[in-house]
């Protein structure tokens, strides 16, 4: 078989199973595999919106003992015969300002985190604003900032864990996490004004101009299927799609790459915070977001556009983030992310070193090391390395009484670096101090 040949296949086998995802449910049937010790009529209470019609079931799987069921063995149970749950979903993270809008656009209440949304309910996010959405199946959705959408499906069925999901954007954008879409009536799709998207189980973005209806769909992990005008188009992983109102759908175009973020640790103890990363070729600017933990979930903080390669916080305060960088084409389609996780911890901040000096030349078996003292300190931390790094650690002494602010050590001749960090009551510990270098010669006692 050729290249070509294979390559058709495969697309025509994953549009043949997002069309049958799509297709009526009237007349699919879920399958349950049995279980050891389940019994007929406990399934039917499970699962069936009429638990009393078991004996239906019986007969259409051919069920002799109803008690007595093998385990493996599949029964199936229509569609449209299981059980549902509410049609609802949940704001898991609201930041900023976020309406329920009416149907002619007007706000009509302010929505909190942990809120219950419905099938039907138009929601905007303000500017430096976002919403996180959890769906029946898990699947999550990120709402960026100016985006308007409507929830037009959200049925469930119950423990199937099967669930429609329908979501108008109407301008803005969204950020999906989609949960792999098992079973006849499992779904979730995404419909624009230019566009509509079918996805089994994908990570992907879009961003919808709210005059034009213009649509931009990138996708950076999984597949999915866009419906335009009676047109298809597959968007694999590195792909995306512009998509215009009445037009033609064009060809996927691959994405630019991750920029190359230059090294830096995890955890960084004084501001300012810097990142810097290499340019890509094609990219005319970069697309900077800054995530942060809020109320045990992520928010968008920062979401903006840069012309550099660089960027810095002054007053960042401390927290977990994750920087999130990508490049900008000449089309407007943005690509792969470049992420970094990272912890900031400034505080308690270390104290001012004193003595010995930076750089200072000493002499004798034994030095006092000595700082002035810090505001948040309860106690001190103290260290001396033999490398600037602190991979070769050579004294250590954790607990240093916080009215102390000195130690004596007893060392050998030759270079040394030397850091202090400040302990709170607490036992948080902060960033060291930035190391001072030593240089202890032999001689008569320096003290």
């Amino acid at each position: 078989m050729s290249m070509k040949r294979s390559l058709a296949l495969v697309i025509g086998l994953c549009f043949a199973g997002i069309a049958f995802a799509q297709a009526q449910t009237s007349g699919a049937v879920w399958g349950y595999k049995v279980k050891s010790g389940d019994r007929l009529v406990d399934i039917a209470k499970t699962y069936q919106k009429k638990p009393d019609e078991w004996k239906q079931l019986q007969q259409r799987n051919g069920v002799t003992e109803p008690k007595l069921l093998t385990p493996g063995k599949q029964l199936n149970i229509p569609v449209g015969e299981l059980k549902q749950g509410n049609p609802v979903a949940e704001a898991v993270l609201v930041h900023g300002d976020v309406q329920r809008l009416d149907k002619s656009g007007q706000p009509v209440g302010k929505l909190s985190s942990g809120d219950i949304l419905k099938m039907g309910d138009r929601l905007q996010t303000s500017s430096r604003s976002t919403l996180t959405i959890r769906f029946a199946d898990d699947s999550r959705m990120l709402v960026t900032e100016k985006s308007t959408i409507d929830l037009t499906s959200l049925v469930n069925y119950g423990k199937t864990g099967m669930a429609d999901t329908k979501v108008q954007v109407l301008e803005g954008g969204t950020d999906s996490q989609v949960t792999p879409q098992r079973g006849p009536a499992a779904r979730y799709e995404i419909g624009t004004p230019a566009i509509n998207l079918a996805v089994r189980g994908t990570g992907f973005r879009i961003q919808v101009d709210g005059s034009s209806g213009e649509t931009r769909t990138e996708v950076d992990e999984g597949l999915i299927a866009g419906t335009a005008n009676g047109q298809q188009a597959l968007i694999g992983r590195g792909f995306g799609l512009i998509a215009e109102p009445g037009k033609p759908l064009g060809t996927p175009q691959a994405l630019l790459p991750a920029p190359q973020l230059e090294a830096r640790d995890d955890v960084i103890g004084k501001l300012p915070v810097q990142f810097a990363w290499q340019s890509i070729a094609g990219a005319q600017q970069y697309r900077l977001q800054l995530l942060a933990q809020v109320q045990g979930a992520e928010a968008i903080i920062e979401d903006t556009l840069l012309q550099t390669t660089r960027v810095q916080w002054d007053d960042l305060p401390d927290g977990d983030y994750v920087l999130r960088i990508r490049g900008v084409h000449a089309s407007g389609l943005e690509g792969l992310n470049a992420v970094k996780a990272f912890a900031l911890r400034t505080k308690p901040e270390p104290p001012k070193l004193t003595f010995p000096g930076d750089g200072q030349r000493s002499t004798g078996s034994k030095i006092s090391f000595r700082w002035e003292a810090a505001t948040e300190a309860h106690s001190y931390r103290f260290q001396v390395a033999e490398d600037e790094r602190f991979a070769q650690v050579v004294a250590l002494v954790p607990n240093i009484a916080g009215d102390v602010g000195a130690v004596l050590l007893a060392l050998p001749p030759g270079p040394y670096f030397w850091r202090v960090a400040s302990v709170t009551r607490a036992g948080v510990i902060g960033p060291y101090s930035d190391a001072f270098r030593l240089e202890l010669q032999g001689g008569g006692p320096k003290d």
